[in-house]
């Protein structure tokens, strides 16, 4: 299976799974797009720039604060959340989700996920 058609099935997994997911996006740390399916936007370059960005800060922040290495981490606004997952040491995965999404049904779903995606990336 090549990488396309591998993270495209992982994608329907997660969009079955999770309830309330609008978009994904897998990024390098560098900031460059490498897969999305996002439902209401065709700015996946800005976007990808953007999850790195505050990747790389999360990272940088977290042993300064004494909280260990960042992770994971999760950003809540008015209208949804967004959850960050490092995916090996070059990616990100970010899951973008309407408000009211299951957080335990997240932290059930993702470990499966990112092994899936970190097998692919290899």
């Amino acid at each position: 299976m090549n990488l396309a058609d591998g993270i495209r099935k992982v994608f329907e997994k997660l969009f079955r799974n999770l309830k309330g997911l609008r978009g994904i996006v897998i990024s390098t740390i560098d900031g460059l797009p490498v897969a999305s399916d996002m439902k209401s936007s065709g700015e996946e370059d800005r976007i990808s720039a953007i999850i790195s960005s505050i990747a790389i800060l999360s990272k940088k922040v977290a042993p300064q604060l004494n909280i260990g290495e960042a992770e994971d981490f999760m950003i809540e606004g008015e209208n949804g959340k967004v959850f960050f997952y490092s995916i090996g040491e070059d990616a990100i995965l970010a899951l973008i989700t309407d408000r009211e999404v299951n957080l335990g049904m997240i932290r059930m779903v993702l470990p499966g996920i990112r092994e899936e995606l970190e097998e692919l990336m290899l």
